[in-house]
This record gives C-alpha cells, structure tokens and sequence, in this order.
C-alpha cells in the first residue's frame, strides 16, 4: 500500500497496536501536528485523514541511544552534513530518534562538534536529540577500540565547559578513576544522564557511582572487567542494582546465549543499542573509520586490525528482530527495550511511548517478518517501504 498523509492532522487506524503495551481490538491514533493528541476504539467524529494500517503492526518507533555512525557518514566528522545523512538514512530502520555519540576525544575535539547540537531542531528525518560523549573521561585500561591517548581524567572545568557548548543528555564515564565520583554527582545535578563504561571498576565503586547518580551501564559485558564470584565488578553491579542496561544484540558482541538471558532476567531495564559505525546500513565490507580509528568491516561485524570489536554494524530493526527471535522476548516486550526504556534512560517522557501528548513517533512493520514498512517521525512519514 502507499504510505501517504496530506494533512499535519489525521487519524491511524490499526488493529495491531502497541503503546508499547499490546492493545486489543481496533485503535484510532489521532495525530495533530507532531503530538497524539488521542488514542481510542472510537473513530473521531471529526471528519479527518484516514491513514488505514490495517494488518500491519504500529508501535512506538525506536530511539538509539548510542550509535556513532550510520549509511557512511560518523559524528567524529563535526558537520552537520553528516548528521543529516545519518538522520535521512537511519528513517528507514524504524529509528525516531538518536543520540550521535562521540569517540574518546579531548574537550578541544569535542567544542566544534557540541556547536552542532544547536541546530539539531532543523533536522530532517530521524532526529538527533542531543550528544552522548562515550568518554574521554573514561579508562585506558579499557579502551575498547578508541585511542587511550585521548582520554581524560575529569574535572569540574571541562565539565562545565562541554555543557555550555551544547546539549548532552548521556556521558559514558568510568567511575574508578580519581575525582570521577564526584563528577558524576556533578553531571547528575546538571541533568546529564551517567552511564558507566569502558572501565575496570570494581563491585563498591560501581554501587557508589550508582549513589551519586548514575543510571546507566554502557554495552553491558563489553569494556568492563568479567565477572567474577568473589569479584563480580560492573556486571554484578549491574545485575543487583536498577540500572539500565545498555545492550548490542548483534549476537556478536556476546553470545546468543547471553542475549537470551539478558532477556529471560533483565528485560525490564533491558535498553537495545546499536553502538554501530558508519559502516552500518551500507551492506559493504571493507575499511572504514571510527574517530581517528581505521576499521576492517565484514557482513556481520567491525574490528580494529588485531581483531578488537569496534562498534557494530547493527541497526536497531535488526536488534529489535534479535530480541523477538533469538532473545524469545514478545513484540511488546521488544518494543519496551527498543523505544520505551531507551527514552526512560535519556529522562524523555515525551518519546517511546503513543500516548495522548507523546511526539508521534510511529514505526510501521510488516506483521509477518517484522521488517519496516514505514516510519513515521513528529507526525511526518520520514520513510516509507517504496523508498527502498
């Protein structure tokens, strides 16, 4: 069918709708600008725009809260050419919204590239929110695929100044590093959601950080020291404490296994990633970058040289699928990981959700396959299945 609305006020009608709870029976979305402004069994007595999704399954669209790169182009590049490419292009995964993310970079880097969230609102396609800065206040214990030369222990200084460049709604930061407690209290109290990563923190560290402020655990498993019974570190951290828990269900990144389990025991704060490179969406391997990093890529994953994982090439319609099929997790229950609780994680209450006053963040999928039909962002088709 056409995926097509003429008007900024009209109505969906479903009859598989999820919000991101399955509802029962047929539902009218009313939209009216970039805003739900009703949802109900009722069809409006208005005489609005029809948009008939009947037989295709509507629900909340995805937000990344961590992704580098898309279709060729990466945030380390500090244009806004690049952040639009990414944004048109990551419309046909189902993504509503994203946090470009940046490499381990010093705050020189890093100024040019917050300049650019000013103009995040003029955007067209998926919408870029704000920045999360995956470090550098992080650990060159455990650099993961970044340059450790351009970490930085924090202080209040470069703190502050970052947050005055422009907008930041995450910082990866590594909690066992001097002084780094007391800036997480400090990002908190600003209003920066703390997600703890590449680090070798230990189990009391973490559980501190977790006291000052942080909410978030950055790719659970990966740049973290593995758990240990006598020393179970940020994964027993982030097992026992109400974290949100940043995941790459790539099935690369951990085993299948561990991606069942993290869906069999921690689905409720389960928060689906890409972390993915500008490789992702363009289907060909070959060399690319991550910051100053080249990269080797293949069909299912990206690496440094020696074979250090470095990203991925994973879009979120593609982890989504993962959870259901691999992960045995519910569509509704894929959906609270890729939409609701990313948008939780980041402090939207406004986003991940269709509900009366939520952006109308829409994906559309195929019933069958859960592959992505359209996708609708702010009440605009940003994508539609004959775009391909």
């Amino acid at each position: 069918m056409a995926f097509e609305i003429t008007n900024n006020h009209y109505v969906i009608k479903t009859d598989n709708f999820y919000n991101p709870q399955h509802v029962d029976g047929t539902v009218y979305v009313e939209v009216n600008n970039a805003h739900i402004e009703n949802v109900s069994f009722n069809q409006p007595e208005e005489n609005l725009e029809m948009l008939d999704l009947t037989g295709y399954i509507v629900g909340p669209g995805f937000i990344d809260v961590h992704i580098h790169g898309f279709a060729g182009h990466d945030t380390m590049e500090g244009t806004m050419e690049s952040i639009n490419s990414m944004a048109k292009s990551l419309a046909s995964t189902g993504t509503t919204a994203f946090l470009p993310t940046t490499t381990g970079a010093p705050v020189e880097m890093l100024k040019p590239i917050m300049e650019l969230t000013k103009h995040f609102s003029e955007v067209s396609g998926t919408r870029p929110l704000a920045l999360h800065l995956e470090g550098p206040f992080i650990s060159k214990k455990v650099p993961g695929a970044m340059d450790p030369n351009l970490f930085r222990q924090a202080n209040r200084d470069d703190i502050m100044t970052l947050l005055s460049e422009g907008d930041v709604l995450m910082i990866t930061i590594a909690p066992e590093i001097e002084g780094h407690l007391d800036m997480i209290e400090l990002l908190a109290s600003e209003g920066v959601n703390v997600s703890l990563g590449h680090t070798s923190t230990d189990f009391e560290t973490a559980a501190k950080a977790f006291a000052k402020g942080a909410t978030s655990i950055t790719h659970f498993f990966n740049a973290m020291t593995p758990f240990q019974h006598r020393e179970p570190g940020l994964i027993g951290a982030g097992l026992l404490y109400p974290f949100f828990l940043q995941f790459i269900g790539d099935g690369v990144h951990t085993h299948v296994a561990t991606l069942k389990l993290m869906c069999q025991y921690v689905k409720d704060r389960l928060v689906l990633i890409t972390d993915a490179t500008m490789a992702a969406g363009l289907g060909k391997p070959g060399t690319y970058k991550l910051g100053n990093r080249n990269i080797i890529v293949d069909e299912t994953s990206a690496r440094l040289e020696n074979g250090t994982l470095a990203g991925s090439v994973l879009s979120m319609d593609k982890g989504f699928r993962n959870l259901v099929h691999f992960g045995d997790l519910t569509i509704a229950e894929a959906f609270n990981s890729a939409s609701l609780l990313p948008a939780k994680s980041i402090g939207l209450k406004d986003r991940g959700a269709l509900k009366k006053g939520c952006f109308a963040d829409i994906v559309v999928l195929n019933k069958e396959n859960l592959k992505v039909e359209a996708t609708i962002g702010e009440g605009n088709i940003i994508y539609a299945g004959s775009d391909k």
